[in-house]
């Protein structure tokens, strides 16, 4: 009588059971092309340096980027309004995100004051894109280091970030008054530095076409 419960070994001439699943070797080929087309992605975001010096100081932890016209978006701002980019076409607008728990993006924020109140009400513009927090908690932190002045725009479900890419705060991109995003400065950004980049944009001329 046979045991049930034994294994019993396949007769002369059958084929041992196959293995399901999928290869290795194919997972691996999966792997190493879905990072060459980001690689690719990443390589037509960036551009030729427009003529600016590699060696500038503002250039350090920048990209030049290729003539990418500026999307226009909406937001909301501290203050309960909205506001669009285009509200400031036809000046140099620097599109910075940041959080109140990034010690960079706070360093950054006397800069902007200062920046603003140099450039005056036709000069070139900080909107300073706030990543995922409350107006309210956003309003008591800056009372209590003594900021105003700038545009705050809240991004709470961070939607901005499909039409603007952000790998890490702070970030900011640098758009000409024409409404063309010239450069992408990652990290902190000074006073000085906002004035180089102005320099840059101006010195460069036209963004290159290709």
């Amino acid at each position: 009588m046979t045991d049930p419960n034994s294994e019993t070994a396949p007769a002369s001439g059958d084929e041992p059971p196959r293995r399901s699943g999928v290869s290795p070797a194919l997972v691996l080929f999966l792997i190493t092309g879905l990072m060459g087309l980001v690689v690719a992605s990443v390589m037509l975001f960036i551009e030729r340096d427009n003529g600016a010096s590699l060696d500038d100081p503002a250039l350090q932890s920048s990209r030049t980027l290729r003539d990418w016209q500026a999307q226009d978006f909406e937001l909301a701002t501290l203050d309960g309004d909205t506001a669009r980019l285009s509200d400031y076409s036809g000046r140099p607008v620097f599109l910075n995100f940041w959080r109140t728990d990034c010690p960079p993006c706070v360093r950054e924020l006397p800069a902007f004051q200062a920046f603003m109140e140099a450039q005056g009400a036709d000069g070139a513009v900080v909107l300073a894109v706030n990543q995922g927090e409350r107006g309210e908690s956003i309003r008591e932190f800056l009372g209590g280091i003594g900021i105003e002045g700038i545009p705050v725009l809240l991004d709470e479900n961070l939607e901005l970030t499909d039409l603007y890419p952000v790998t890490a705060l702070p970030t900011t991109y640098v758009i000409d008054a024409a409404g063309m995003v010239r450069f992408l400065k990652f990290g902190e950004i000074t006073a000085d530095e906002m004035l180089d980049y102005l320099d840059l944009i101006e010195d460069a001329g036209p963004p290159v076409r290709g």
